[in-house]
């Protein structure tokens, strides 16, 4: 619904047929309102009979099909856009969303699509292994070496506080070093060699690491994880759904005009109708 304001220009404009009103003029020459009335009919008739038939056979198609947009749906929409709350934008946001519940009421998606899409796209489902640390970071090695003795005196169980007063690292040093869960292929290379072999519990020994040195802990491991089909199952298939509802909103008003039966008596407004 591109250009409702063509329907309103030609049809506001050919309710009234007026006579040989003069509405502007220049150089001694004037143009009438039938003029403009003729000129626009011309131009614009065949768009805006194309699309005032497709919006009334998605209001017939949604009647028939019980499907309402309230005025608070609209309402609530015109918000959420960022729109002012006028009769204009009111019309054109009902359209949509009229267009929205009627594309997601056609659609449907079978126990088999999702099912394929599921196997054709498994690398979606998938969880790589993942760990949780915490990291020190210092900027010399002999500050490393002294934090690293201290954690040792405790096992490693001051860690978080050690962080929070010696760590240089911004991101981390309020949270006591905690680096949150991070894939295990997504940490830097020296990294992840020794991450690989450690045990929930152990810190590292101090590794440099583009001019600084840092200490990390493992808190936690995640193995990795493939999500069963069963799992996902709702996931994918409402995932198919949206897909399938965005491009039956694409098609279905020139479906609906296509399967109509239309009679067109002005013989300007037949041109590319369909």
């Amino acid at each position: 619904m591109r250009c409702w304001f063509l329907v309103v220009i030609v049809f506001a404009l050919t309710g009234c047929r007026p006579a040989e009103r003069v509405i502007a003029k220049a150089d001694g020459i004037t143009v009438t309102a039938k003029e403009l009335q003729e000129e626009l009919w011309r131009r614009y008739g065949a768009t805006a009979l194309k699309e005032l038939i497709q919006r009334k056979l998605l209001e017939r198609e949604a009647l028939k099909r019980g499907i309402k947009v309230t005025d608070s749906e609209v309402a609530q929409a015109l918000k959420k856009q960022g729109l002012p709350n006028n009769p204009e934008n009111r019309h054109r946001v009902r359209i949509e969303l009229l267009l929205d519940k009627l594309a997601n009421s056609l659609v449907e998606v079978t126990e088999a699509e999702a099912r394929k899409y599921y196997e054709q796209n498994r690398a979606l489902y998938e969880q790589p292994e993942r760990v949780r640390l915490r990291d020190i970071t210092l900027e010399s090695r002999e500050n490393a070496e002294a934090i690293w003795k201290a954690l040792q005196l405790r096992k490693g169980d001051n860690f978080a506080d050690l962080a929070r007063h010696f760590s240089i690292n911004p991101v981390t040093r309020q949270r006591g070093g905690d680096m949150g869960v991070i894939p295990l292929n997504d940490l830097h290379p020296k990294l992840r060699e020794i991450v690989k072999h450690m045990k929930v519990g152990d810190f590292s020994k101090p590794i440099e690491i583009n001019g600084e040195w840092v200490i990390v802990k493992l808190e936690a491991r995640f193995p990795a994880e493939r999500k069963t089909f069963e799992k996902v199952r709702d996931q994918v298939i409402a995932h198919l759904k949206q897909q399938k509802a965005w491009q039956m909103k694409i098609e279905l008003p020139n479906k609906l005009l296509r399967e109509a039966k239309i009679t067109v008596f002005d013989p300007h407004l037949k041109v590319n109708l369909r």
